[in-house]
């Protein structure tokens, strides 16, 4: 076997679907502290619609030579891309309306429901099963993350309280775990750049008449500087870089695999609240880290042998 070259083993980490889809989910949580500093001069719908806009007003340059190779593919599969775009829209604009309403504890609870529904949904439309070692994987990333969100004291989780934020939550996930199974499902046989234009595309298009009755009930959005920073973070890192990632991912990886990375986000949130908010780091955010990679490890690996025909 002839050894490989450091421009190898440099791509070959750089295409590693496992640390994409840790860095797309990295990015994702940060778009959850971007969306709150952002609600405070930014409606949820129109934070959602320029955030896509922009997206593929930047990107169509890039890939418009790839859409025009892979179109006949495109409008064979148009209705499923229509329908990813659909879901991509609602769940990024449910999570700025959940942000508005519940805690954030709530919301990385209700978050780490992404897997169970994903595995629902694999099972009903891919017939993918799972196993008692994938249950154990995600009893334990959600015993992780139940132990970051609550700073590891019991009374913080029996004193939850769902309302409106948390349905929107919900809806959030499910929008989330659907569009992780369609992906793989559509097998559409088009390159990633092509991927993120048309779906971007699609749901900046599905955004439009929401945007328009937004503005037509007189719910305007300033455009100060935190607007333009908030805006210029969740276009090019949570829908360029992250999609970029993700979809790679999943269509690498599976979709009940790649969801059980969504188990990382109270994790990120976590570090990123210590690192922008001066948040001291305990000894249960450690704790709960331990226990959420060692659950997506489990899963990752678990899934990929008895599936291998499927990832």
């Amino acid at each position: 076997m002839t050894p490989r070259s450091g421009a190898d083993r440099l791509l070959g980490l750089f295409t590693n679907p496992y640390l994409l889809m840790s860095l797309g989910i990295l990015c994702w949580s940060g778009n959850f502290i971007v969306g709150r500093w952002a609600s405070l001069d930014t409606p949820p719908i129109a934070l959602s619609f320029w955030r896509h806009l922009f997206a593929v007003l930047i990107v169509l340059p890039f890939f418009a030579q790839q859409l025009k190779g892979d179109w006949p593919t495109v409008r064979s599969r148009i209705g499923i891309v229509l329908v990813m775009g659909m879901l991509t829209a609602a769940g990024n604009t449910l999570v700025y309306y959940a942000i508005l309403y519940t805690t954030v504890v709530n919301a990385a609870l209700i978050n780490a429901g992404v897997p169970v529904a994903v595995f629902a949904f694999s099972w009903f439309l891919l017939r993918v099963g799972v196993s008692r070692a994938q249950v154990v994987g995600i009893f334990l990333a959600f015993t992780g993350i139940a132990i970051v969100v609550t700073r590891a004291r019991l009374d913080v989780l029996l004193n939850l309280e769902l309302g409106l934020g948390d349905l929107f939550m919900l809806l959030a996930i499910l929008c989330w775990a659907l569009y992780f199974v369609l992906l793989k499902r559509a097998s559409l046989a088009i390159k990633p750049g092509t991927l993120l234009l048309i779906v971007t595309a699609a749901s900046t298009g599905w955004l439009v008449p929401a945007f328009g009755i937004e503005l037509s009930l007189g719910i305007t959005m300033d455009w100060t500087g935190r607007t333009v920073a908030c805006l210029a973070y969740v276009v090019l890192f949570s829908t360029i870089l992250a999609w970029i990632c993700i979809n790679y991912g999943t269509l690498k990886l599976g979709p009940n695999q790649s969801s059980a990375f969504m188990c990382l986000h109270p994790v990120y949130g976590a570090f990123l609240g210590a690192l922008f908010f001066n948040e001291e780091l305990q000894t249960y955010h450690w704790a709960g880290t331990v226990l959420v990679l060692a659950g997506v490890i489990l899963v990752s690996r678990i899934l990929a042998e008895r599936y291998p025909e499927r990832f």
